[in-house]
Order: structure tokens, then sequence, then C-alpha cells
């Protein structure tokens, strides 16, 4: 087996592609308020938000109940990874759960400040914990 099907398995390009777009939404997001030609609906804005809050959240919860993957070399950080179908599955309910929030709650805008801010601080800590396991990799 080759080292990029131990580092890189399955769905990973597909789960780092939606990770991303998603931090890029965001900050597309945030920037759009103060852009006069770059405009996104609040409502579209808070379900951007509320989506990154939510699948971080499912995340955690997958990476305090569910077994690592098991990889060819140690990691101090092998417990960030649960495998590629529950981090798929976690972006895309939190997606869907952030759309139904955000039909609810969208337009009202300290709710949408307040999930801004949080869906920027949930990003920095996947990023992080990204970060951390690739540098000790």
């Amino acid at each position: 087996m080759k080292i990029t099907e131990w580092l890189t398995p399955g769905f990973f390009e597909i789960n780092v592609c939606l990770v991303t777009l998603l931090i890029f939404w965001t900050i597309f997001s945030i920037v759009s308020n103060f852009l006069e030609d770059f405009y996104i609906p609040p409502r579209v804005q808070s379900a951007n938000y509320f989506g990154v809050i939510i699948a971080t959240l499912i995340y955690l919860g997958e990476i305090m109940f569910l077994e690592p993957v098991e990889m060819m070399y140690e990691n101090p950080y092998d417990w960030l990874l649960v495998g590629n179908t529950p981090v798929l599955l976690a972006i895309v309910c939190g997606v869907a759960a952030g759309a139904v929030l955000a039909r609810f709650l969208g337009d009202r805008k300290k709710i949408m400040i307040a999930a801004a801010s949080l869906a920027v601080v949930c990003e920095a800590l996947i990023s992080g914990a990204v970060l951390l396991w690739i540098l000790n990799q």
C-alpha cells in the first residue's frame, strides 16, 4: 500500500474541499457586509455560520465517542482521525441543520453577529487541529 493511501484515504479530498469551501464562504459572508458589489443575503450568511458551528459540534462529538482510525505511524494527535465517512456526515448534517436554523433565525442581526464570531472560532479550532496533526506527522 502506498503512503498516500495511508495519509489520504477515500473521501479525504472531498472533506478537505468541503471544509475549505465552508471557511472561504464564511470569510466571504463576513466581508460581504462591508462591500457594496458583493452582497450575500443575511439568511444565506446565517446558514453558513450555523452550519459551521453545528458541523464542528458534531465532529467534536464524533472524536469523543468514535474510535480513531489506526495509521501506519504513531502520532500524538491520531485521536482527531475518526474516518472520512463520519467527517463527511458531520459536514453535510451541519450544513443542512444550519440552513434550517437560518430559515427561522437568519435575519436577526445580533444572533448573526454572534454566530459569525463563533463560526470563526470553530474554523480556527479545526484548522489548528489539522496543523497539529500534520506538524507531528
